[in-house]
């Protein structure tokens, strides 16, 4: 089965513990390549705390609220 590649500007959830950042963490992807991803993770009135790098496996799309009720 393919990889999902996640492209800039994706919202995803980290599948896996990432440093200090357990799975189920929200983060955007701020720069992608075939092999990774670079994932910002920001508190909740959008200020950068971290970054993480992970492989595409090991992120899952997460919905926006916005996109939940275009479903």
């Amino acid at each position: 089965m393919a990889t999902a590649h996640h492209q800039i500007l994706d919202v995803v959830e980290l599948k896996v513990d990432s440093g200090q950042w357990p799975a189920g963490t929200i983060g955007t992807v701020v720069e992608a390549d075939s092999d990774q991803a670079l994932v910002e993770i920001s508190d909740g009135r959008g200020h950068g705390l971290d970054f993480v790098s992970l492989p595409h496996d090991a992120l899952a799309p997460r919905q926006q609220p916005s996109q939940q009720l275009a479903s």
